[in-house]
């Protein structure tokens, strides 16, 4: 195990730095775009443009990975994202930030597919599970740290924007100077949604929730915050604390996920993010140790939502069916991701920053009346499955699950225990 660690060592150090200047970057734009006057609706369509350009990238990345191989693509990546925080400081325009978000998006996923590829090419059956536990700890960690370095400058000035550009050029450093030997490239994918959708009709709808919900409050999170009067500091705190939350609940989520039925921890979660949507909005009005209480739980709920929904459609799936199944979800994932922030703009604009939990709530509604639905209908003679069990970190994320499309090999029952759980790009 240490071994493997210290082979990874310098791609956990890039993930660090790539990810604090993603976290400070995200929410930089959001309030930025308030503070330049944007409407609602135009940061919404900003933010959507990141997880529309993540789909492209999805296809195009793995392209260029298997053209030039791992460290070339990651450097030819980080480059590429290192340049766009600085356009942003310097051509403050609606149409060129939707264009730039879009490249972001793109160039994101890319060095996502690289660094999480190296990573499990490294891992074996026996500590996939740990290692890339470490992995989404140092992922999550520094997103939720990014967030507080948005009080360290004036989000009018460039200062800020040159330090999240500092800090993706500074992930290209461990990973060029590193003597661990690069992994093959990867293979191909071939999804199939309506078989997924068959196979699994929760999974499916779950995930569509996550990414509504996810890409929402992620784009539109600062928004909101700055609409309801939040000084620059306590935005940052509020962001944070939701990321935050999300990393300290899936450990526990997941373990109850083993033990009890996904579909009736689908709607605790899902039900959990309603209650903890409605104390965001009633500590707006009353009080900020209530809207950050409220933000650690409404995090731990968004963030476990996709995981669960992944596990529950692996109980469904054949061995040779999980790889697909895995990449399809994320594609339906990137989809909702791209609705999400233009959904909530749009309610934002007409209701108020109280929209964008209000839209959340009534998608997690919808949501629970379809599991209960499903339960329902399980109950009415559906064929029952073998339940594997969910660990908070897959034997494969999404990314990996999207590079590949030859079934994964076959694992002995101990190694089964190398999760279902699929991290969010």
């Amino acid at each position: 195990m240490l071994d493997i660690l210290r082979s990874i060592s310098s791609l956990l150090l890039a993930i660090l730095f790539l990810v604090l200047g993603h976290g400070l970057f995200t929410t930089l734009i959001g309030v930025r775009a308030g503070l330049e006057g944007y409407a609602t609706e135009t940061t919404g369509a900003i933010m959507s443009a990141y997880f529309l350009g993540q789909i492209i990238g999805v296809f195009w990345g793995r392209r260029v990975v298997r053209a030039v191989g791992h460290i070339r693509a990651f450097a030819a990546f980080a480059a590429l994202v290192s340049i766009l925080p600085l356009a942003h400081a310097y051509l403050v325009e609606p149409w060129a930030w939707a264009l730039f978000r879009m490249a972001g998006g793109a160039s994101l996923i890319g060095l996502f597919i690289v660094t999480e590829s190296w990573i499990n090419s490294r891992a074996t059956n026996l500590t996939r599970g740990r290692v890339l536990s470490i992995y989404m700890i140092t992922y999550y960690g520094s997103l939720g740290g990014g967030q507080f370095l948005l009080n360290v400058g004036d989000p009018l000035a460039p200062d800020l924007f040159v330090l999240a550009s500092a800090l993706f050029s500074l992930a290209i450093v461990p990973v060029a100077l590193t003597q661990s030997q690069a992994p093959a490239p990867v293979p191909k994918i071939q999804f199939r949604l309506l078989d997924l959708y068959r196979l699994s009709p929760l999974a499916v709808i779950g995930s569509i929730s996550a990414g509504l919900t996810n890409a929402a409050f992620l784009g539109m999170g600062p928004v909101f915050a700055r609409d309801i009067g939040l000084p620059l500091s306590d935005i940052a705190w509020f962001m944070g604390l939701v990321i935050l939350g999300g990393m300290a609940l899936q450990w526990p989520v997941g373990r109850v996920s083993d033990r009890v039925d996904r579909r009736i921890v689908i709607v605790t979660v899902s039900a959990t993010i309603v209650a903890a949507g409605m104390g965001v909005l009633v500590g707006a009005e009353h009080g900020r140790q209530w809207l950050f209480v409220s933000a650690v739980l409404f995090g731990g709920g968004m963030y476990a939502m996709y995981p669960i929904c992944t596990a529950h459609a692996h109980d469904h799936v054949s061995e040779d069916q999980r790889v697909d199944a895995a990449g399809g979800l994320m594609i339906i994932y990137g989809i909702a991701a791209t609705v999400g922030p233009l959904l909530a703009s749009a309610v934002m604009g007409q209701v108020g920053p109280s929209g964008l939990f209000e839209q959340v709530m009534v998608v997690q509604v919808l949501l629970i009346l379809f599991a209960l639905y499903r339960v329902y209908a399980r109950r009415r003679g559906v064929m029952a499955v073998v339940k594997r069990r969910f660990l908070h970190i897959p034997r494969s994320t999404p990314v990996i699950a999207a590079l590949a499309d030859e079934p994964a090999p076959p694992e002995s029952t101990e190694s089964r225990t190398d999760s279902m759980r699929t991290s969010q790009p």
